[in-house]
């Protein structure tokens, strides 16, 4: 299943393969057969996907040697190059590193792809509204598919960007396409747990706005939407353990789910008949599976533990849509027609901090995760993504969570060799020597997989052993989701992903802290889960049959893999000053990258 990222990168693709098909055959900027051999090289790289190879080919070549014309050529292929490998800063800057329009000196280049280019460095930045203005302008030079796919991105960027800054916006312009586009965004983003009123207010901006190129070919999913109203289930069951070992998870899980249902009665949606069935009251799942269905459930969410959704990939077909709250064979090969799994696994953070790291410009990573299932999950998940990105793995260390870090990261940062190395020598002088621990050098940056109690006595350690200028990056389990200046201050310039209901002060997660005050706490993760699940629900059928669909929910970008899997793209944050902030736009899931590469 193909999301977002995807959708961008391949339009950004074909826009620039059909302004090189309209482009007149004119002359090739005359450059020396030396440096036309090495820049003709790096074309070739990345028309054969070998990107990390072009980028080595770019880093080798000394840009003072070059004409100005030859620089110009550089910083475009490099600016290309960046965007292949997910870096729009990079990109922006190999843009900004020239006059504007001197682009239009290539002969090769036509006049609009740096502004498609552009377009899509700035979506990878994060910066979604800046993208789609970009586009906007663009669309009147596109004629028949290349204008459908450019009027898709538009739509695509708009629905990632924060609903303050559309709203923001929507209030000062006076560009009529813009405020239409702009419009149609919020319509969506006010009304995420209400299709009902969706489709009403999408009716009447189509009334406003009849003459709207959105208006006449509705976006994405929009012109489904009726479709999904009218076959919603009317009758959901809800199967959790709300006893046990599990029950605060499950509890929480409900909770979220009916936040987001009486949120939207409250707002006059039309919701399902939901019915709340205890797993824990039974040890046999299918049979009080089974009853739910005879109870005449149209619709199941659930169930959480992992033994019951393995119990149901058994099953050649479910009698009904069931969306299970955790995965279970996550590379079983079959899965039952019917049934989507959802969750928020360790596992693909430590895969989008692989594939970040990758778009960093990193190559040799060290690990340190703890000790235990988690962590070997965890660890097993990062080095296969990783490895598979062509990075190289240095070293990689287990803690036990006792808090004695120091041994565990000099261990991995070698200084304990060097230490060794010093008294060794020592013993066979036979005389005292000036000596100064030293790390190894050939580290690039630190993954790490540690609650924030923990990442708050890693980080001085690191420090500690000569290693405070390493880059860490990490999973979301770091921060507690409590702003505190104070207790986070350790964690300064660490990076990690999360889920936007932790790192966006949303008007529905203002709105639901309001009304359901436990959902600020330490489960706050499991409300979002909840609440995207109510969100899915009726939406299921549209992620699993169209192509390069997604829905902006609570717990990150929501896509669907080939296994019915709902796979999330997430955004990435920083500590500042003790605060989390958000660093760029969202980062997709390894399978989306693989079919990003294919697309090229």
């Amino acid at each position: 299943m193909l999301n977002f990222r995807f959708c961008v990168f391949f339009i950004f693709v074909l826009m620039l393969a059909a302004c090189s098909s309209q482009q007149k055959q004119t002359a090739q900027p005359e450059i020396s057969p030396q440096e036309e051999h090495i820049l003709v090289k790096v074309e070739r790289l990345l028309i054969e996907q070998q990107y990390l190879d072009a980028q080595d080919t770019l880093n080798s070549i000394d840009i003072f040697s070059l004409s100005e014309l030859e620089q110009t050529n550089f910083y475009w292929l490099k600016a290309q190059l960046s965007v292949y490998l997910g870096r729009g800063d990079d990109a922006i800057t190999a843009m900004n590193a020239v006059p504007p329009g001197a682009f239009g000196q290539l002969g090769h280049v036509d006049p609009n792809a740096p502004g498609f280019l552009r377009a899509t460095a700035l979506h990878l930045q994060g910066q979604f509204i800046a993208s789609a203005r970009e586009r906007m302008f663009l669309s009147g030079v596109l004629a028949d598919a290349l204008y459908e796919q450019n009027h898709q991105a538009i739509w695509n960027s708009l629905l990632q960007a924060d609903e303050s800054g559309v709203e923001e916006l929507a209030s000062k312009t006076t560009t009529r396409l813009f405020k239409g586009w702009l419009d149609l965004a919020l319509i969506i983003k006010r009304n995420q747990i209400d299709i009902d009123k969706q489709l009403s207010k999408l009716r009447t901006w189509q009334v406003m706005y009849e003459e709207h190129p959105a208006a006449k070919e509705l976006p994405g999913e929009l012109g489904q939407l009726e479709e999904y109203v009218e076959t919603k289930a009317k009758y959901v069951a809800v199967m959790l353990p709300l006893s046990g070992k599990l029950a605060s998870t499950g509890t929480a899980l409900r909770d979220g789910i009916m936040a987001a249902y009486y949120q939207a009665k409250k707002a006059g949606a039309s919701v399902p008949e939901i019915r709340i069935y205890d797993t824990s009251k039974t040890k046999n799942f299918w049979s009080l599976y089974k009853q739910a269905i005879l109870d005449g459930n149209e619709l199941v969410i659930g169930p959480l533990a992992k033994q019951s959704v393995t119990r149901l990939q058994q099953e050649s077909r479910l009698p009904v849509p069931t969306l299970a709250l955790n995965y279970g064979k996550r590379d079983a090969s079959e899965n039952p027609e019917q049934l989507f799994q959802f969750g928020l696994a360790v596992e693909d953070e430590a895969e989008l901090a692989a594939l970040y790291a990758r778009q960093q410009g990193y190559h040799n990573a060290i690990a340190l995760v703890p000790k235990g299932p988690w962590g070997e999950r965890v660890f097993k998940r990062f080095s296969e993504t990783w490895q598979s990105e062509g990075g190289r793995l240095i070293e990689a260390q287990f803690f036990n969570g006792k808090g004695d870090y120091n041994k565990v990261i000099s261990k991995l940062f070698a200084i304990d060799d060097s230490e060794r190395r010093a008294r060794n020598l020592k013993k066979q002088l036979g005389a005292r020597i000036e000596f100064q621990a030293r790390r190894r050098d050939d580290i690039d940056f630190i993954f790490v997989a540690a609650l924030p109690q923990q990442a708050r006595q890693i980080k001085p350690t690191l420090a500690f052993n000569f290693a405070k200028d390493i880059p860490m990056i990490a999973t979301s389990q770091i921060y507690s989701g409590k702003p505190s200046r104070i207790k986070d201050r350790d964690l300064n310039s660490v990076v990690f992903c999360d889920i936007p209901w932790m790192l966006e002060n949303s008007k529905l997660k203002r709105q639901i802290h309001k009304l359901w005050p436990k959902s600020k706490g330490g489960l706050d993760r499991l409300y979002a889960l909840g609440i995207d699940a109510y969100q899915l629900y009726p939406r299921l059928g549209q992620i699993k049959v169209l192509k390069n669909s997604s829905i902006r929910g609570q717990t990150g970008q929501l896509a669907m893999d080939r296994h019915g899997q709902i796979v999330r793209s997430l955004p990435f944050a920083i500590f500042e000053k003790g605060l989390a902030k958000k660093t760029q736009g969202y980062v997709a899931h390894a399978e989306s990258q693989q079919g990003t590469r294919e697309g090229f």
